[in-house]
């Protein structure tokens, strides 16, 4: 069942980068409107976060809870290309 796994993995991977794009553009769109406030700013990171958790609901409580680390490292990860492909850094290797 290593690609069914694969694909789960593939899946989780493709919410949270969906997430994280989302979440930069809303981010985005608001601030060209001016200042983005912290109301503001709590409602898109929840908008970004549920997505992720979303992505999450078919796994019991302790498959969740091992999964969360790399679902952090997923979503910083992204974050990071993301921001640094918009600076127009060097890609992340």
């Amino acid at each position: 069942m290593i690609d069914g796994a694969g694909t789960e993995a593939e899946e989780i991977q493709r919410r949270i980068s969906a997430s994280v794009r989302d979440m930069l553009s809303a981010y985005q769109i608001r601030a060209q409107a001016g200042p983005v406030t912290d109301e503001a700013l709590e409602d898109i990171i929840f908008r970004a976060a549920h997505g992720v958790m979303q992505s999450l609901t078919t796994y019991t409580r302790d498959q969740r809870s091992a999964l969360f680390p790399s679902v952090v490292r997923m979503l910083l990860a992204t974050f990071l290309e993301e921001v640094v492909g918009a600076a127009g850094g060097p890609p992340a290797r």
